[in-house]
């Protein structure tokens, strides 16, 4: 059997979703009231005492007591322009390989991306790499060609279970 403690302290360590606006609406009312401490606040709430320092922090600097919503990890390479420039470019030619995107986001746009990215970026746009039923007659190795259809449509119908 746990003991309380181990409860609590079990239940502080696990990361959760931000606090809502209300709770933090009523941490600072209370910090601003003045009749208890920062730490004696956190504890009534059952917050970090560093959490109520920041939301103050926040809350003086900025009068806003919404959580920040960034978004973690390095921002993207590839822009809402250079998406539509692939497009069109796999619209004019369905049979482009990840390193001729690469090189032509390279050469046309000026972006330097890996092909990993460029595989990223189609899967985002929701385009599948479809193998060819045949080999074209001038021998290009090129097996895959990409597009955009709803995979839904190709799927069989569903069977009614009667």
């Amino acid at each position: 059997m746990r003991s309380n403690d181990e409860l609590c302290y079990r239940e502080e360590a696990i990361m959760g979703a931000a606090y809502s606006v209300d709770l933090r609406r009523k941490v600072v009312q209370a910090c601003e009231r003045g009749t208890a401490s920062q730490a004696q606040v956190a504890r009534f709430f059952g917050v970090s005492q560093a959490f109520v320092e920041k939301l103050l922090r926040l809350y003086r600097r900025t009068g806003a007591l919404e959580p920040d919503r960034k978004r973690a990890g390095r921002p993207g390479l590839l822009d809402a322009a250079a998406c539509e420039q692939v497009q069109r470019w796999l619209a004019e030619q369905n049979d482009l390989t990840l390193a001729e995107l690469a090189e032509r986001l390279q050469t046309q746009c000026g972006l330097t991306v890996s092909i990993s990215c460029v595989h990223r970026l189609l899967q985002r746009l929701h385009m599948r790499r479809k193998k060819k039923p045949f080999m074209p007659a001038n021998g290009t190795h090129r097996l895959y060609y990409w597009h955009a259809s709803n995979t839904a449509r190709n799927l069989p119908p569903a069977r009614a279970d009667t």
